[in-house]
């Protein structure tokens, strides 16, 4: 039987730092003995170029290596934006969330905030699907127009929270609309009268109305589509919806 034989104390720390070195990333070798400054640097050039892998191997290096450097902030920043910008929004929301948790009082966290709430808003479904993130999103997006009130990254928040407010009023006018062509119309009411109370500032709310006022009208009550109806018209009197009321009412 053949044995193997030991290997001595040179080769054996050899084959360890072979192991060491293949289980690190090409990032962690090839800058090796990078300054954090360069490395900053690196990484700023491959991100405007489209090299996103590279500029994430500088900062990954850079935060490894130089934990200490003053930068490191902005090094934290600038990998949120890569991994946005590379469409990998759930890895985007976690450097985004590190940043806050470690920098809240930083000049920049107003950009970080904002990295969160557009990340999670990029992972917002499509509205038939669950909208989870949508309104994860919302909360992130709200907690940023309170934060940083007044600040250009507020605004833009904002109009990021109405946006995916949009998204889920259609979710619950295609709901009610769904129940709506299937006859069941105090299951398309109740999904209706979501839509008005909650999205009245929607496109959906008018749609809505329509919709509760031909509900009513099919079930029989009279009233509360002619209520439907009126409300339409009042608060919503410019709608394509209203003025499908009024060329009814002239046709009968």
């Amino acid at each position: 039987m053949h044995r193997l034989s030991p290997l001595t104390p040179g080769l054996l720390t050899s084959a360890l730092a072979a192991v060491f070195l293949a289980g690190c990333g090409p990032g962690m070798t090839r800058y090796q003995g990078v300054e954090p400054d360069r490395l900053f640097e690196i990484a700023r050039t491959e991100f405007e170029d489209g090299d996103h892998g590279n500029a994430i191997e500088a900062l990954d290096r850079l935060l490894v290596a130089h934990g200490d450097w003053p930068r490191v902030p902005e090094a934290r920043l600038m990998l949120g934006d890569i991994y946005y910008d590379r469409g990998d929004y759930l890895t985007a929301r976690a450097e985004y969330g590190r940043f806050l948790d470690r920098y809240g009082e930083h000049p920049a966290a107003a950009d970080a905030g904002l990295g969160v709430c557009r990340s999670l808003a990029a992972l917002a479904p499509r509205p038939q699907r669950d909208q989870g993130y949508t309104q994860e999103a919302i909360s992130a997006c709200r907690n940023v127009v309170i934060d940083f009130a007044g600040r250009e990254q507020a605004a833009q928040a904002a109009a990021v929270a109405n946006e995916l407010r949009v998204t889920l009023a259609e979710k619950e006018y295609l709901t009610a609309d769904f129940y709506f062509r299937r006859n069941m119309f105090d299951s398309a009411i109740k999904y209706f009268e979501f839509v008005v109370n909650l999205y009245p500032e929607s496109e959906y709310a008018p749609m809505a109305l329509l919709g509760i006022y031909h509900s009513n009208s099919a079930i029989g009550y009279d009233d509360l589509a002619e209520e439907a109806r009126d409300r339409l018209l009042l608060e919503y009197p410019d709608s394509e919806a209203a003025e499908s009321i009024r060329i009814d009412e002239v046709g009968s």
